[in-house]
């Protein structure tokens, strides 16, 4: 598991410099205005992709920085402060992701 993470975080930050380059090139936003349909369903699956690799990003750095709580262990033993926290968490990051996406 630590390999593949070795290899997942800085490709994560490859594409997220890549997709920044690029969004800074356009200035009169013709960048972000698909032309056909193909264009448009690419793009909603590449900011879909990007989306939801910086959500478990951000899901992963909270179990790390939570190191004294064991979240797997503390759902399974049915516990709603816990699990109410984490749905908190995703909830609030997926918000933070769709508004930067969203421009």
């Amino acid at each position: 598991m630590k390999n593949k993470l070795r290899y997942l975080v800085p490709a994560a930050f490859a594409v997220l410099a890549m997709t920044n380059s690029a969004l800074a090139q356009g200035n009169d936003g013709d960048l972000l205005q698909p032309k056909t349909l193909t264009r448009a369903l690419v793009s909603c699956v590449l900011f879909a992709a990007v989306g939801m690799v910086a959500a478990f990003m951000a899901v992963w750095l909270f179990d790390k920085a939570t190191p004294q709580i064991d979240i797997q262990k503390e759902l399974l033993n049915h516990n709603v402060a816990v699990a109410i926290l984490t749905g908190a968490v995703v909830i609030g990051v997926s918000i933070i992701i769709a508004a930067s996406i969203m421009g």
